[in-house]
């Protein structure tokens, strides 16, 4: 009997150093950013197989790579990571958030001729199925988790970038119009200023503050990415929102997605002291020209 209670407390004190280990290798090297997709402009004689692979990338490349990531998709581990490196865990439900809006806005456009045809079956698995998977579901084996199911709605994604131009019942629809351009942008310019509402909160302080950074910051890498992929293959983009505005947008999300300081600071909102810096005015003050600059494309192509 002794035995077995001397096992059990080294089993848990080897159990507990693991836990502790784990995540403070979280801590250090898991940064809360993510390399942005920057797609080369496409001619105009580009496909249209290769105009949906750019656009599908921008759907899924952020998703993608915190997945890939140094310790993977964090928001669904155990022993508490998500509580305790929160800034990460932050970030990815700010992707996956970002993520399902994009998936079941540009399935709803660019994928289909009109609004009252089917929506691509492997788009429609992707925006209801696989995306909608709560982010903190862990799993193995036959117990699903949402990684496998973020990786089947990439997966989906893909194929049908891949069949777009080909012959059969398979093939893929591109085909993205002005309505779909102007639709997508105002995606863009919904989630921007969701993201800065929440920034906004007057009761932020200096324990929450990180949290609603680096959400921002994770919805505004899916932004970008869907802007970029978007402006690569069309060029009304610029020429109808206005290059000028486009640019500007497009530099204010790159300087959110390399806002990452050492610590956050509340600075002097209504709870912060006013002897520190504010991290949460900075990073508004970026999302807010963004967002201007979104909806001003959107003005300038309703002329």
């Amino acid at each position: 009997m002794l035995g077995k209670l001397k096992a059990l407390k080294y089993g848990s004190a080897a159990v507990a150093a693991a836990a502790v280990i784990y995540v403070g290798i979280a801590g250090i090297f898991t940064p809360a950013a993510t390399e942005p997709y920057r797609p080369e402009k496409l001619p105009d004689s580009a496909t249209e197989q290769e105009r949906a692979a750019v656009l599908a990338e921008g759907v899924v490349y952020a998703l993608e790579q915190e997945l890939d990531g140094f310790l993977g998709w964090m928001v669904n581990d155990l022993c508490f990571v998500p509580n305790i490196i929160d800034n990460q865990s932050s970030y990815q439900r700010g992707v996956i958030y970002a993520t399902r809006p994009a998936s079941d806005m540009i399935a709803k456009t660019a994928a289909r001729i009109g609004e009252r045809d089917t929506i691509d079956s492997r788009l429609a698995d992707a925006t209801s199925r696989y995306f909608t998977y709560g982010e903190n579901v862990w799993g193995f084996w036959f117990i699903y988790d949402c990684e496998g199911k973020y990786r089947n709605g990439i997966k989906n994604w893909r194929a049908w970038a891949d069949s777009v131009g080909t012959e059969g019942r398979s093939a893929g629809i591109y085909n993205v119009k002005s309505d779909d351009v102007y639709n997508i942008i105002k995606y863009c310019a919904a989630l921007t200023d969701y993201a800065l509402g929440n920034l906004n909160d007057p009761d932020i302080g200096h324990f929450k503050a990180d949290n609603n950074i680096y959400f921002a910051k994770g919805v505004c890498a899916v932004v970008g990415n869907v802007l970029r992929a978007l402006a690569a293959v069309d060029n009304s983009v610029a020429l109808r929102g206005g290059t000028e505005n486009l640019d500007e947008a497009l530099k204010r999300l790159n300087y959110i997605e390399e806002f990452n300081p050492l610590y956050i600071f509340a600075g002097g909102n209504a709870v912060g002291d006013a002897m520190l810096p504010n991290h949460v005015a900075a990073l508004a003050r970026h999302l807010d020209v963004a967002n201007n600059r979104l909806n001003d494309m959107l003005a300038s192509m309703e002329k």
